[in-house]
């Protein structure tokens, strides 16, 4: 699923901070030292919260730094909405819509932008996904370096409880999309902007091929199509959606991964590769998980597979980056049946 407008990100009560990849301790005579990977967390499916989705509003629960639930919904909260939002490819019979909500509260704030794709037949089949920040008490939402990145991916067909039937041979493919937040540190090649450091919303296509018989799953970010960025989408260094696109654009850089299957349907793997054709990319960590829908398609392999990714990656002039992200992706028979 290729998004028209930029999706959602990372990895629901990681922690992960804007600023986390920011550091100024760099040896200025050398490339940055080899990154360190993200601690996996010990939840087997850690992108996903709390939602509800009743007569058309959105139900999220926050988690905030501090371990309380927040719960902001598309009616108290909302901020701006649009039903123009698109997906693609297009699963039949579908609709979807995103929001953009804020919540002001003497103990933090939280920024959250969030999408729900549902079936016109029944929408309490649904699929609800988005990201958040959260911010300490009295930082205004500009301060993005001091804010907490989170996301939500959720649906009845995640459920934990409620675990895909797998198929045991084969292979199946699955293309969708994957958006969420990329922040750019600019090192010594990039002259004034050494120093700084930029964040905006990315959006690409996903491929991904689950081989069942070996219960191996391997994917790429950017490999079909470049990495593109919101259009006045931009958030840092400027107030939200207000700024130009930064300097180092995401294309052409090439995110790759793999991982095992587990019985119930998830994964969860640090196997993470960045590459760019004209950058040279010293040292790249990450983790990456997911699920597979409990739904089948009409070839019998589970219509999609969902997950977040947390990829960070340095460059030999000292300048380092981060792609932070969710992604939907769906098989050929679940967006096209009847042509099979």
């Amino acid at each position: 699923m290729k998004f028209k407008r930029a999706l959602v990100v990372a990895i629901a009560g990681m922690g992960l901070t804007l600023g986390g990849c920011t550091g100024g301790d760099e040896d200025e005579a050398g490339p940055l030292p080899p990154v360190e990977i993200p601690a996996l967390t010990p939840e087997p499916q850690p992108f996903r919260t709390g939602t509800s989705f009743v007569d058309g509003v959105l139900g999220i629960d926050v988690p905030t730094p501090d371990g309380r639930i927040r719960t902001l919904d598309t009616v108290l909260n909302l901020e701006w909405t649009s039903e123009l939002f698109l997906p693609r490819p297009v699963q039949p019979d579908h609709s979807s819509r995103e929001w953009i909500l804020a919540n002001n509260h003497y103990d933090g704030r939280v920024f959250l932008y969030a999408l729900v794709s549902w079936n016109d037949a029944d929408p309490t089949d649904y699929l609800a996904a988005g990201w958040w920040l959260t911010y300490p008490p009295d930082v205004p939402f500009s301060a993005f370096e001091a804010a907490t990145r989170g996301v939500f991916l959720d649906g009845p067909e995640l459920d934990p409880a409620d675990p895909p039937d797998l198929p045991l041979t084969g292979t199946a493919s699955y293309l969708g999309g994957m958006g969420g937040l990329y922040t750019y540190s600019y090192g010594r090649a990039w002259g004034e902007l050494d120093g700084s450091t930029e964040v905006t919303e990315f959006n690409g296509s996903v491929s991904l091929t689950a081989d069942f018989a070996r219960n191996r799953l391997t994917g790429c970010l950017g490999c079909l199509e470049p990495i593109e960025t919101a259009p006045g989408r931009h958030l840092a260094p400027a107030v939200p959606w207000g700024a130009d696109d930064p300097a180092a654009l995401p294309a052409h850089y090439d995110v790759r991964f793999e991982a095992s299957i587990g019985a119930g349907g998830a994964f969860e793997d640090s196997a993470v590769t960045v590459t760019h054709p004209d950058r040279t990319v010293v040292s790249s960590a990450g983790t990456w998980q997911g699920q597979f829908s409990n739904v089948p398609d009409g070839d019998g392999n589970p219509r999609r597979v969902v997950g977040s990714t947390d990829v960070l990656f340095a460059e030999d002039d000292g300048s380092h980056g981060r792609f932070t992200g969710i992604f939907d992706a769906l098989t050929p028979a679940t967006v096209n049946p009847s042509g099979r």
